[in-house]
């Protein structure tokens, strides 16, 4: 009996032996065989990738419409590829990489912001990877940017700061408020005790700076009517 069962045993072991052997070689000389382990084209010249891709019998396929900003690929050399490379990686014989080249690093330049607004000057240079600087203003008739430190189209680094001169309109002139109290005026206000037409209050007061731009209020007085009440005949 216990002969029986470690026959069946030896049995069921040579039988997964044979089971792994034959997978393994069906999968290394049919599967591996028309199979190649997906290269690593990244900072290769076009040349010697397709040269490498050649051998593997894959198909190199270059986008011509789009390129990569990098700092450590020179200008020319592929940047990426759609397919992740190492020896686990498989592909089959006959299938295409496309790869995307390097337009080397990014060149960042300072936009003209030539009569923007200051609001508009600062959001460009957000997009642009830059950064707002000191940011002065003079009285000019000219209103908007009239200059930048760096000047436009300077190369500059990523995150630069960027000085702006803004030019706004003059302040008007200022004045000095006069007294306006006493002083007559055509729209009037009723107020009791005193004629018609004259200025009773007034703001900004006397004294106080104003410029063509402030509101002024006053207050006129006008004399109140009065009703004659006839007494009825006794």
């Amino acid at each position: 009996m216990k002969s029986g069962c470690l026959g069946n045993i030896i049995f069921a072991a040579v039988v997964v032996l044979a089971f792994g052997f034959s997978t393994y070689v069906w999968f290394a000389f049919f599967v591996r065989g028309k199979s190649v382990s997906t290269p690593n084209l990244i900072g290769k010249s076009v040349t010697d990738a397709k040269a490498i891709c050649s051998d593997l019998g894959i198909v190199l396929d270059v986008d011509a419409q789009h390129r990569r900003n990098s700092d450590r690929i020179a200008a020319g050399n592929i940047a990426w590829q759609n397919r992740t490379p190492g020896t686990t990686s498989l592909i089959k014989r006959g299938t295409r990489i496309k790869v995307e080249l390097s337009s080397g690093p990014l060149v960042l330049r300072v936009p003209d912001f030539a009569g923007e607004r200051a609001g508009t000057a600062v959001l460009r240079l957000g997009q642009q990877n830059l950064k707002p600087g000191n940011m002065s203003y003079v009285d000019a008739l000219q209103q908007g940017v009239l200059a930048a430190d760096p000047p436009k189209d300077t190369v500059v680094g990523a995150q630069t700061p960027v000085s702006l001169l803004v030019g706004a309109a003059p302040p008007p002139p200022p004045f000095v408020m006069p007294d306006l109290i006493d002083h007559p005026l055509d729209q009037v206000e009723a107020y009791p005790g005193i004629r018609d037409g004259i200025i009773i209050r007034q703001f900004p007061l006397r004294g106080a700076p104003v410029s063509a731009r402030d509101p002024i209020t006053v207050v006129v007085s006008r004399q109140e009517a009065t009703a004659i009440v006839e007494q009825p005949p006794g």
